[in-house]
């Protein structure tokens, strides 16, 4: 079953859930996650605490706005909410293959004002 979750980023806060996937558990299993993150475009990823580690599932670079993914290899926890360096158009896109473990939603043109390098919470709704 899908956990529900917040992420707040200073006064943005963004509402969604951690997918029942192997990586989504072990997220959901460890709340809350303070997550320092880097912007690539319209993407934030960056570390967690706490750390996790590798998990099957299907990899993808093709998102959509509010996805949230983890790539196992550096250990990034990211963000999707528009356009990357990577995109082929206006669609979100990673910069490797990442399994998708969430989904969130709020106010994309609030995300879009904040800083190239922020703080995060995630935490149980």
């Amino acid at each position: 079953m899908p956990k529900s979750i917040r992420i707040r980023i200073g006064k943005v806060e963004l509402k969604g859930e951690l997918f029942d996937t192997a990586a989504g558990k072990a997220m959901a299993e460890s709340l809350p996650i303070e997550c320092r993150w880097s912007r690539w475009g319209d993407e934030y990823y960056g570390t967690t605490q706490p750390g996790f580690g590798s998990y099957p599932g299907a990899t993808t670079d093709q998102m959509e706005v509010g996805d949230l993914a983890y790539h196992a290899q550096s250990g990034w926890f990211c963000l999707f909410f528009g356009p990357t360096p990577a995109s082929r158009g206006t669609e979100p896109r990673a910069a490797v293959p990442v399994l998708k473990v969430g989904k969130v939603q709020g106010d994309w043109s609030a995300v879009k004002t904040l800083g190239e390098s922020i703080q995060a919470t995630v935490e149980s709704a």
